[in-house]
């Protein structure tokens, strides 16, 4: 006996893949913009907006990485 389908499973995972990796490039936007217009001569600046890069990087991987085993791309 099993507790859900293997379909269903599948579809759970990946709104939640898919939903995480949505929200994690929006937080990471929201922070990029906070940064809007300071100086980029702070390193501190340059290591935040690299992070936030990288952040958004990995939300988009995770969306398309969920769009792709879905079959959409």
């Amino acid at each position: 006996m099993t507790l859900m389908s293997e379909p269903m499973f599948k579809a759970i995972i990946s709104v939640l893949t898919a939903g995480v990796g949505g929200l994690w490039v929006i937080h990471e936007l929201v922070l990029m913009n906070r940064l809007r217009g300071k100086g980029l001569q702070d390193p501190l600046i340059r290591d935040q907006w690299f992070g936030y890069f990288i952040g958004i990087a990995i939300g988009v991987i995770g969306v398309v990485g969920t769009l792709r085993f879905n079959g959409v791309l």
